[in-house]
């Protein structure tokens, strides 16, 4: 298969890899604005005194309402933003996601008022990936990709084993609203200089004026290639969202952690995952086999939430969820980039948006939600996430088969 990308060798500035730095800036603090909600729920279900049906019920609407919004930004906000440029796009996503995570002091007295921000919040960050893997497109030969993707994906290690510890302490000292108002400052004042100084649309890769949307976005879909990447994409976002969205409530209400331990435990599994980021990055780059390891870590990501699942104590179940998240950020740090393999970089922006949003509709909103309803139905935390383990093995199937046919 012939590659998508450029096959030119242009001069290549070494001022490029500040691009992903300052991504993995943005990601950083939109994932602790997006993941704050977690961290939150077990003090909103204490403050409001609801049963374990009632925290299954609420929980999957306010954490799963933000993929809702999310999706649809990438699907129908992506291609408009790529048109538009990526870093202006990003501008004003920091400016509206900032904003709205704010908003949750003054106007979160309310189940209904909470998902409203969230589903906002949600159509306020779902360009960031796509615009993320346009400007990477643009500015990165195909051997480097998965490196340039990995840093700024490195930003949502970051905000999981650093968030718990900032945001648990800002809760039980100051109350969960006033940590809101504290992440939707730090937006203004460190995600948004970030992209102002650094940023720009232009690169080595980047398409001519006029070109980049030749094709409807549609057109993707007779792609084959694009289908396989979906699926897995769908399969991965039930495997990231409903561990990390549903982590500190399992392990609050599942395994009875006390508040006060809470955010010691729910980062614990990231810490190794952190150096999962580059091993696999730089695995991928060097070796051109993304998508052997992606299937092989999803299969053993699926495993190991089994394993912990059935752990008999707290330390092992925090050992194996931590190997699972080890091993599912073999594909994380390959996503974006088999996207940018099949398609040139005029088309990623809008492709990416596309297969995101999609991905995230169905496997994060749609995940996290089938998750609530089975800890809803069975009163088992356990139960739900062996939704998380058969998403693991499937993707296993479809990512062996997207590497005989892509070899990447």
């Amino acid at each position: 298969m012939t590659d998508a990308g450029s096959t030119a060798t242009p001069s290549l500035s070494p001022l490029r890899w500040r691009m992903p730095i300052s991504l993995l800036v943005v990601s950083m603090i939109n994932w602790f604005d997006r993941s704050a909600m977690s961290l939150a729920l077990p003090k909103i279900a204490t403050e409001h005194h609801w049963t374990t049906a009632e925290i299954g019920a609420n929980g999957a609407r306010l954490l799963s309402t933000f993929f809702l919004g999310y999706g649809l930004a990438n699907m129908f906000l992506s291609p408009i933003a790529e048109r538009f440029g990526p870093r202006k796009a990003l501008m004003i996503s920091v400016v509206a996601f900032s904003i709205c995570t704010a908003l949750n002091a003054p106007f979160g007295a309310t189940v209904s008022a909470l998902v409203a921000l969230r589903f906002v919040l949600g159509l306020a960050e779902g360009i960031h990936f796509p615009m993320a893997g346009a400007i990477v497109s643009r500015w990165f030969p195909l051997g480097e990709r998965s490196r340039a993707n990995g840093i700024y994906i490195f930003g949502v290690q970051i905000a999981v084993i650093v968030g718990p510890f900032l945001m648990v302490p800002m809760i039980g000292h100051f109350g969960w609203r006033a940590m809101f108002l504290l992440l939707g400052s730090l937006g203004l004042i460190v995600a948004l200089p970030a992209v102002i100084a650094v940023l720009r649309d232009d690169g080595p890769y980047a398409p001519p004026p006029g070109q980049q949307a030749v094709m409807s976005p549609l057109a993707v879909f007779r792609n084959p290639d694009y289908w396989l990447i979906l699926l897995a994409g769908i399969g991965s976002n039930i495997i990231l969202y409903g561990l990390t969205a549903w982590l500190p409530t399992y392990l609050a209400e599942g395994r009875h952690v006390a508040f006060a331990d809470l955010a010691a435990n729910t980062s614990a599994p990231y810490w190794l995952a952190a150096l999962a980021i580059p091993i696999w990055a730089v695995l991928g780059d060097r070796t051109n086999k993304r998508a052997l390891f992606a299937a092989v870590g999803c299969g053993m990501a699926g495993t190991m939430v089994l394993f912990g699942a059935r752990a008999p104590s707290l330390l092992l179940t925090v050992i194996f969820l931590s190997a699972a998240i080890f091993f599912q950020n073999a594909y994380q740090t390959a996503e974006f980039a088999f996207v940018q393999r099949i398609l040139p970089p005029g088309r990623v922006g809008a492709a990416t948006g596309l297969y995101n949003g999609i991905a995230i509709i169905i496997g994060g909103a749609g995940g996290t939600a089938l998750i609530g309803k089975i800890v809803e139905t069975t009163g088992s935390y356990d139960s739900g996430l062996l939704v998380v383990v058969a998403a693991g093995w499937v993707n296993m199937l479809l990512l062996g088969l997207l590497y005989r046919r892509i070899r990447y």
